[in-house]
């Protein structure tokens, strides 16, 4: 049981697949969690259909935690689709309009919680690749970088699913080679044909969604490491974007040229899967671009790494046994349920 005088401190993850919330304790306990839809205002029906859903999220942490947002000693809150200072701005207004004035809260972009999941100084670059890619970094001086729109190919779940979708469409037409893609694909969905998936795809009514799309994604990867050619060459193609985008997030900050160590922490489902091709082709290309680069898994999700933000924010600094009292919490939460 926590104390009632206990500072605690709410971080917030927020994507397209769900919206997570954690409230913890300064040692890094965790005292209540919630889950809820989509929270990205580019990505929800309507951006009050994403203020909904972090709301439900929080008011479901805190109501786990026996807390009220005035118990709160600070929130941060890591949001999808906050790419420009308009976005900000938004989430800024509609958080003052509901949440007390004197909470102490900081509005980012979804890319900046991972950082501190593998590395609790929170200088670092982060790369996530999960139903969609993020990647943020920040520098020593507090500078920070996030690629958002500036990325311009396609990576994470979705983007595997993108390129390889195309493949076999080019392949079907006889433009380029032949892929067990193709029949991967198709076996994971319980379709019969190219031409019914990509109907399923691009028909009007009933159009597969985003998170439908990007459930294929180990059919690609299971098909790269049984050693089809173009499966291989999507995954590896992959890895070097991702690769070159941490070079440019840790450029973009400050992080890199000077020869001290450049912390870089992976999350998400396509980077942490066991055995990934797709983390094997990161890491092999990684040192051509980044060559200080020390490779961190992460080992809390990412909303902890909100929490964690949240922390240090309030001037609680957390360190390594922090970090690792909160996934030592999150397991033992899990295990319970």
């Amino acid at each position: 049981m926590i104390p009632s005088m206990t500072p605690l401190y709410l971080g917030v993850d927020a994507g397209n697949s769900k919206t997570a919330a954690m409230v913890c304790a300064p040692t890094g306990e965790v005292v209540g969690a919630g889950l809820a839809g989509c929270g990205d205002i580019y990505g929800a029906e309507t951006p009050q259909d994403a203020v909904d859903e972090v709301f439900a999220a929080v008011t479901r942490a805190l109501d786990e935690a026996g807390a009220k947002l005035e118990q709160l000693a600070g929130a941060a809150l890591r949001l999808a689709g906050v790419d420009w200072p308009e976005d900000r701005e938004f989430w800024h207004d509609t958080l003052l309009a509901h949440w007390p004035a004197a909470l102490p809260r900081s509005i980012l972009n979804d890319g900046y919680a991972a950082i501190r999941c593998g590395e609790p100084s929170g200088t670092g670059v982060a790369v996530i690749g999960g139903t969609a890619a993020a990647v943020a970094a920040r520098g020593p001086d507090g500078a920070l970088w996030e690629l958002a729109w500036w990325g311009q190919h396609p990576m994470g779940a979705l983007g595997l699913a993108q390129e390889a979708f195309r493949a076999i469409v080019l392949a079907e037409l006889g433009e380029a080679p032949a892929t067990e893609l193709a029949r991967a694909v198709l076996d994971f969905y319980g379709l019969d044909s190219v031409r019914e998936l990509n109907h399923w795809l691009t028909r009007r009514v009933g159009a597969a969604r985003h998170p439908d799309r990007a459930r294929c994604a180990p059919a690609i990867t299971a098909a790269a490491v049984h050693g089809d050619p173009v499966a291989m060459g999507l995954v590896a193609e992959q890895g070097r974007r991702f690769a070159r985008y941490a070079a440019v997030a840790a450029r973009q900050v400050g992080l890199s040229g000077d020869g001290r160590p450049v912390s870089v922490v992976l999350s998400g489902s396509v980077l942490t899967a066991q055995d990934s091709p797709v983390t094997s082709a990161l890491l092999g290309r990684l040192p051509a671009y980044l060559p200080d680069a020390v490779v961190h898994q992460a080992v809390i999700p990412p909303v902890g790494g909100a929490a964690l933000d949240a922390l240090a924010e309030g001037g609680a600094a957390p360190d390594q046994d922090v970090l690792e009292r909160l996934a030592r919490s999150v397991q033992e939460r899990g295990a319970r349920r």
